[in-house]
């Protein structure tokens, strides 16, 4: 039996790397929250505080890579644990120093939370790609980023429900240190099977040279086109309505994300994953288009909502294909793709240059579009055979 794509693996193992995408979904937390954050600082310190979420996305383009390289010596288990073990510590720096912490804490915290949450995120996808039967990929990592998914959706509600109940949203913090903790204590008390290193370490150059395959350099710049259009989307949401205030575009976006999550996970275990993708980013393409002109109220949110249905299996398709053309340097991939989040980066500051130059949030749906044009390109020169069956070939062959 293959010691990857280990089809007998049951929910006692499954689950515990499953809540590590669930724990991806806290780096999202500093977007939200920086602008609570800045009502605590003066006017001079408000540009600082807007470079918190910036931050994060920093930390996956400078650790990516070395973290994947550190992985091969250390294993992806024992990577992830040490993600988690980094990401509370940051969520419980701020809270710790007081009720008005000084901007460097904030820093110190949320640099910690990138760093972790790098290290979580290197790992656990590639842990869960080891782990999937063969020829069911992309579905396993489909059910990852319903967890994540699940994660997001939660973040608007409970804040909401914090600054409610409390007057604050500083025990955001703590509650999720404790989750991250917990998930960092249930992988650890669960055996979850790993390919053998056999003494072979990746390196920053194994994973710049995969970049010489088609299909890898297709599936990484995939991935930040995706992010890119992800966080676009997520800035222009509630201005496209005119309402800083309304989260409900956001909140839809994530619900009708899970939805797709759920059916692409159904779907992909019975078709091609290429050709589910560029039926997918064909009608994301459309649907930002539509974005352009529409200022109906009601059209926007449908519009919105459609678009999360449509991005929901973009990452976990990308990186099951990436991983499939090159089964022996899985760890390498995980590092090259993981780097590529770091174009969540772009959108805020080109985004919002477009919409002070002409005055009209709808412009920055130009921006999105353009991401969608390369997605849609790159779904049509990924391969021509099923993703099923070049998996089960290649299951075959290492047999």
């Amino acid at each position: 039996m293959r010691e990857t794509g280990n089809s007998t693996i049951g929910g006692r193992g499954l689950a515990p790397v499953l809540a590590g995408f669930f724990v991806m979904g806290f780096c999202d937390l500093i977007a939200p929250i920086s602008g609570r954050i800045a009502d605590d600082f003066p006017a001079a310190l408000q540009g600082a505080v807007n470079f918190l979420p910036t931050l994060v996305f920093l930390w996956f383009l400078v650790l990516s890579l070395p973290i994947a390289a550190l992985m091969g010596r250390t294993g992806r288990r024992t990577m992830a644990l040490a993600g988690y073990a980094l990401t509370a510590v940051g969520l419980l720096v701020p809270y710790a120093a007081g009720a008005q912490p000084a901007l460097v804490w904030y820093f110190v915290g949320f640099g910690l939370l990138g760093i972790g949450n790098t290290a979580v995120q290197v790992a656990v996808n590639p842990l869960l790609a080891a782990i999937a039967p063969a020829g069911r990929m992309t579905s396993y990592l489909t059910w990852g980023q319903v967890f994540r998914n699940v994660s997001l959706l939660l973040m608007a509600p409970l804040l909401t429900a914090l600054v409610a109940l409390t007057g604050s949203w500083r025990l955001l913090l703590p509650a999720y240190a404790v989750a991250t903790a917990a998930a960092g204590l249930w992988l650890w008390r669960t055996p979850v099977p790993e390919p053998g290193h056999g003494g072979r370490t990746v390196g920053f150059a194994d994973c710049i040279r995969l970049l010489r395959s088609r299909t890898v350099t297709l599936c990484a710049f995939g991935v930040a086109a995706f992010i890119a259009a992800d966080v676009g989307i997520g800035f222009l949401s509630s201005r496209l309505l005119g309402s800083p205030d309304s989260i409900l575009t956001t909140t839809g976006f994530y619900a009708c994300r899970i939805v797709g999550t759920l059916a692409g996970a159904w779907l992909l275990t019975r078709m091609s994953d290429i050709v589910y993708l560029r039926w997918n980013m064909c009608g994301a393409l459309l649907l930002a288009a539509a974005l352009l002109f529409v200022r109906n109220t009601a059209a926007i949110y449908l519009l919105v909502g459609l678009l999360g249905f449509a991005q929901s299996c973009v990452f976990a398709t990308l990186y099951a294909e990436a991983t499939r053309s090159e089964p022996t340097r899985i760890d390498a991939v995980a590092g090259l793709l993981i780097l590529m989040i770091a174009a969540g980066a772009l959108p805020g500051p080109v985004i919002g240059a477009m919409v002070r130059a002409t005055g009209d949030a709808h412009t920055g749906m130009l921006f999105v579009i353009l991401c969608f044009v390369y997605l849609v390109w790159a779904s049509f020169r990924l391969g021509g055979r099923s993703a099923a069956g070049r998996a089960e070939q290649i299951g075959n062959q290492n047999e």
